[in-house]
């Protein structure tokens, strides 16, 4: 299937390992594990594991998805099972995702922004010198926005090391007891955690951009692992540093425990972790946005050009339309909704669909031969 693609254009396979995590890895870092104790408490960590788990699963099922396209991407199969209108259709809902995801991590970044570090700025800068940074790598195409994932996939990971500093101060009787929750609790915080995970599902749309795309399986499942690892890594360092009590009342956990860090010439180690996390949500906003183009080029045969002009209005648009923490908690919801349902429920349906039309078309292959 990347035979629609110039190999020019493409990019070697293990390089999804760095697409795909750099992707997961964003804004949701930051907080999520005061999100998650609302059901399992210092249990989460349960919630978290199985949704990573389910995560490989989704990603099998995609691969087995997009072989049977015959474009190699979502959209052409949209096209090939559901025909040119209703396939659009399907196809629109998809770029309104994509409006959602960058919009998320962008609103969430500027309210960090402003609460800890420019109270007086107006959300509508930093949201432009971001769009404008963003919408500049993606004007390069999808190598270009590759080099950006790989640099800046190494970000996440540097957060472990400064754990160090937190787990001096480890109570390591706060991950008692275990195992002490009811199952809706578990489903509780695993339903919260679904933010954390999303991500992977961009595979749909830059699959034909991976040589040898075939055998890039095993790199993504190692994205997949390298996220889950992280965030267990995080949410274990944050239980035994707080206790549940006031991990609910911690809006950025992650932040909090960065204060901790003391140097002789860095007084205030949160600015660096703030101004750091820009290159950990840029690969997110990137990819993000060159998905929304490219489906406004593939379905309503735009020029590259001006449906990444649309693109980027609509986001900006969606960013500002996003002004109070009441409106940023509406946002989150809206897109653990839709994410877990294209993730969890679309995806499977999607390959059900696509086994049986290929079955029928088989047989009837079979019986005219």
């Amino acid at each position: 299937m990347s035979g629609t693609v110039k190999e020019s254009n493409q990019v070697s396979g293990y390089f999804t390992w760095f697409l795909v995590h750099a992707v997961q890895t964003g804004i949701g870092i930051l907080n999520y594990q005061q999100k998650i104790v609302h059901g399992a408490e210092q249990d989460a960590w349960v919630s978290v594991l199985f949704v990573g788990v389910c995560m490989h699963l989704v990603v099998w099922m995609m691969f087995r998805l997009l072989r049977m396209a015959d474009g190699g991407d979502i959209l052409s199969l949209h096209r090939q099972l559901f025909g040119p209108i209703a396939g659009t259709c399907a196809s629109g809902l998809l770029f309104v995702y994509c409006v959602l995801f960058c919009a998320g991590q962008i609103r969430q970044y500027g309210e960090i922004l402003h609460v800890w570090v420019f109270p007086d700025a107006p959300l509508w800068q930093s949201a432009l010198i971001i769009f404008a940074v963003a919408g500049y790598i993606v004007s390069g195409g999808f190598r270009v926005i590759t080099g950006i994932c790989l640099v800046c996939v190494l970000i996440p990971s540097l957060i472990l090391p400064t754990l160090y500093f937190p787990l001096q101060y480890a109570h390591w009787l706060n991950l008692l007891p275990l195992w002490n929750h009811r199952l809706e609790d578990y489903a509780q915080s695993a339903i919260h955690s679904i933010n954390l995970y999303l991500g992977p599902e961009f595979l749909l749309f830059f699959y034909p951009f991976i040589k040898n795309n075939t055998k890039a399986q095993k790199w993504a499942h190692l994205a997949v692992f390298h996220s889950t690892v992280i965030y267990m890594v995080i949410l274990v360092g944050t239980f035994v540093y707080f206790n549940m009590q006031q991990l609910r009342h911690t809006v950025w956990p992650s932040l909090i425990l960065s204060k901790i860090i003391r140097y002789t010439i860095v007084e205030r180690f949160d600015y660096i972790y703030i101004f750091n996390w820009l290159f950990v949500i840029f690969p997110g906003c990137c990819i993000s946005i060159w998905a929304g183009a490219r489906i406004l080029n593939q379905t309503l045969k735009l020029p590259k050009k001006w449906a990444l002009w649309v693109t980027l209005l609509v986001m900006i648009v969606a960013v500002l339309w996003v002004r109070s923490p009441v409106r940023i908690e509406r946002l989150e919801n809206i897109i653990m909704l839709f994410g877990g349902t294209l993730t969890f429920a679309y995806i499977p349906l999607l390959l059900v669909i696509a086994s049986a039309v290929q079955a029928v078309k088989r047989r009837h292959t079979a019986r005219s031969d």
